[in-house]
């Protein structure tokens, strides 16, 4: 199966986007925060949700393409994109669940920083939750 194959039977069901390199908002998909890193996946997978994580992950299986995985954006090495494979984008996926019936108990997804947090959303401020770089702590 060829990779357009492939993006044409996940499309439907895919909630993020899926982007090749002769799409729009490619070029913008593909770059990371350091510039000089310049690679060029064969595959953009903006996730909007865990099961487009795992429909990711299952296309480059089926393809036999290595997976580079960009959380923040911010990895210095250029870790977070690769040449010629796919590239899992979790940015698109962003929030804060907090259980009050667990004790405050929260959970971050992906890349939802401390920024992300807007005042409108809190009932006080500052916010429930305090965001660290490994996790997410009651305040």
């Amino acid at each position: 199966m060829s990779l357009v194959e492939a993006v044409g039977q996940l499309s439907p069901t895919f909630t993020g986007e899926l982007l090749q390199p002769t799409d729009a908002g490619y070029d913008e998909a593909r770059r990371i925060h350091n510039g000089l890193i310049d690679k060029r996946p064969s595959l953009v997978a903006r996730c909007h949700g865990t099961a487009d994580v795992a429909d990711a992950v299952k296309l480059a299986r089926e393809l036999k393409l290595e997976v580079a995985v960009r959380g923040g954006g911010h990895n210095v090495a250029g870790r977070a994109t690769i040449d010629n494979g796919l590239m899992i984008d979790l940015q698109p996926m962003k929030g804060i669940y907090v259980d009050t019936r667990a004790g405050a108990r929260s959970r971050k997804v992906a890349s939802c920083g401390r920024n992300s947090i807007a005042r409108p959303r809190c009932t006080a401020w500052p916010p429930p939750v305090a965001s660290s770089a490994r996790r997410v702590l009651p305040a």
